[in-house]
């Protein structure tokens, strides 16, 4: 699925207007990115792949009706890629961008003062090797750290809480796994190689955020 539809797809799912206890929320937040290393099965043994812990940043524009809400939000992210076995490292300069679009079902209703919400959604993440690449790369029987471009679809779950800080802005807390295939093209197995799974990158952030 494209970029465009994935905005689409939440444009459509936007309210008509604000009236009727509705509000729309605009915000911007920063945190972390953590992501479980695969497993890379090779000819001569095992190794691991997949990438290093880095930072994220994303915007995002929302919607609120009392209990439920939604939002359509960019996250981008820089975090090495690497492979690994026992002492031996390689790594390359990489990042990714994400769109999606979640629904958010809070456990209050809108205008308290907290408001706790998990949210699920789905979109496109596009990783991107940055590096430069090199004639030999350490553990290159197992993969190779490339520097391309590769779009996955992707799964989001996750949760936290928002604190009116005024009438207005609003402080949110939250934690969210980014779900996608392994970008194979990207950390891409040596011959007879094989790189299976999906990355579980776990995301947790801070955000301030406009409500109208």
């Amino acid at each position: 699925m494209s970029t465009a539809r994935i905005l689409i797809a939440g444009l459509l799912l936007w309210p008509a207007g604000t009236g009727s206890g509705q509000t729309a929320e605009f915000g911007f937040g920063f945190g972390g990115s953590f992501s479980a290393a695969n497993t890379v099965q090779g000819p001569f043994g095992q190794a691991s792949a997949g990438f290093d812990h880095g930072f994220s940043a994303g915007v995002w524009g929302g919607h609120n009706h009392r209990y439920l809400g939604g939002e359509i939000r960019y996250l981008y992210e820089q975090d090495r890629l690497r492979v690994a076995s026992g002492a031996t490292k390689a790594a390359f300069q990489g990042r990714s961008h994400a769109v999606h679009y979640s629904l958010l079902i809070h456990t209050k209703p809108a205008g308290s003062k907290t408001r706790p919400f998990v949210a699920a959604g789905a979109g496109v993440k596009g990783y991107q090797g940055a590096g430069t690449e090199v004639l030999y790369q350490p553990l290159q029987e197992y993969a190779l750290l490339t520097r391309t471009k590769q779009w996955k679809g992707l799964l989001v779950f996750g949760g936290g809480v928002k604190f009116a800080l005024s009438r207005r802005l609003q402080l949110r807390a939250e934690v969210c796994d980014y779900l996608t295939p392994f970008p194979e093209k990207v950390i891409a197995p040596a011959p007879g190689a094989a790189i299976g799974g999906w990355v579980h990158n776990v995301v947790p952030g801070f955000g301030l955020a406009l409500t109208f």
